[in-house]
């Protein structure tokens, strides 16, 4: 089950009680994620912004629990894609 569905079942009961969401950087020409997993939705704003592509999606997956590695994966691409985000703003705002 993947968040959108989650979003339009209208119901708590539709979506499992204990799912965990990875959000990911997408794109309509690329069949599987440019970016990701993020822990959140704003760290994968980030990681859009990175990708500089006006194309570029941020997405949710639902997943049932995340082992340690993808936890730290998650966190790692956040605080990466923070860093990056942080430094291209600057950059525009010195142009």
């Amino acid at each position: 089950m993947n968040n959108q569905i989650c979003k339009t079942a209208g119901t708590p009961k539709a979506c499992p009680k204990k799912a965990t969401e990875l959000w990911f950087v997408t794109h309509p020409k690329v069949p599987k994620a440019l970016l990701g997993p993020f822990l959140t939705e704003a760290d994968a704003e980030c990681g859009r912004i990175v990708m500089r592509s006006a194309d570029a999606v941020v997405t949710a997956c639902l997943v049932d629990s995340i082992d340690e590695i993808t936890y730290w994966h998650g966190a790692n691409n956040g605080k990466v894609c923070r860093a990056f985000a942080g430094a291209d703003r600057r950059e525009v705002g010195h142009e």
